[in-house]
């Protein structure tokens, strides 16, 4: 069997990437807590991302991971660049999608942009959906260290666990699981928590 890469968003004008993407078969669309795509080249990313880590755990599978994540990005950027990578990845049987840890960074509204955040989501929802796709969603961690805006984060993960119930969309509930030891400085997992988030995402690919 012959290890897989993981395709990063960063590398999409490449050869590489262009002989490689039709073989994607699941797609992490999220924040900096998925990738660094708009930071320049991946040796360079300040911290590792969950995707690596998924790549290893679906490798005996024979199954190839795409890495869009954008640092920076609010949930209402992340509409487009989905619809962006349900044509680059016309082939894939996953998204995995997880926004929301700047837009509550920016609220002074909790409920207004708790709702904002879930319809955007919402939208991506739909068109990957509408293409055939298994969804799986990652909820928003807390901040390192414990306590420091705990509420919200409690608050919107519970509307976000909700309108999951409700669509019957897979939660990954890494909020829960992420503890100070995973976090590489306030906000951003380590190699450790990294490894986890895939691990917990792996649980829900078939």
């Amino acid at each position: 069997m012959e290890t897989e890469n993981v395709l990063y968003l960063a590398d999409r004008y490449s050869l590489y990437f262009e002989n490689n993407r039709e073989k994607v078969d699941i797609v992490c669309a999220g924040d900096s807590i998925t990738g660094w795509n708009n930071a320049g080249d991946i040796a360079n990313w300040p911290f590792p991302t969950y995707p690596e880590f998924l790549q290893e755990l679906v490798n005996p599978a024979d199954l190839s991971v795409a890495n869009g994540g954008i640092a920076g990005a609010i949930s209402g950027m992340g509409i487009e660049p989905v619809k962006e990578y349900l044509k680059l990845f016309p082939n894939s049987k996953y998204f995995i999608i997880g926004f929301g840890s700047n837009d509550l960074g920016l609220a002074s509204d909790l409920e207004k942009t708790s709702q904002n955040i879930i319809g955007n989501i919402d939208e991506m929802v739909e068109d990957v959906l509408r293409n055939g796709k298994n969804l799986i969603l990652i909820n928003v961690p807390y901040i390192n260290p414990p306590g420091v805006l705990r509420e919200e984060r409690d608050y919107h993960n519970q509307k976000l666990s909700e309108y999951c119930e409700r669509m019957k969309i897979p939660l990954s509930d890494i909020c829960s699981l992420l503890k100070p030891e995973h976090f590489g400085d306030n906000l951003h997992p380590n190699e450790k928590g990294a490894r986890l988030i895939a691990q917990t995402v792996y649980g829900f690919i078939g």
